[in-house]
């Protein structure tokens, strides 16, 4: 089920070329609960920042 999130995260964000606020109205998430997803799902590059082209 993580594997299925984490896919379906990355192809919103590619969807919406990475604006979060519209993919996290997609998802039904609140923008704090993406963050900590891409977070945990290691989405993020080493600043801190979504990593789109993951």
């Amino acid at each position: 089920l993580a594997d299925m999130e984490e896919e379906l995260i990355r192809t919103a964000i590619n969807h919406y070329s990475g604006r979060m606020t519209e993919v996290a109205k997609r998802l039904g998430i609140g923008r704090s609960t993406l963050y900590r997803k891409l977070k945990e799902y290691g989405l993020e590059d080493q600043d801190g920042n979504k990593d789109a082209a993951a």
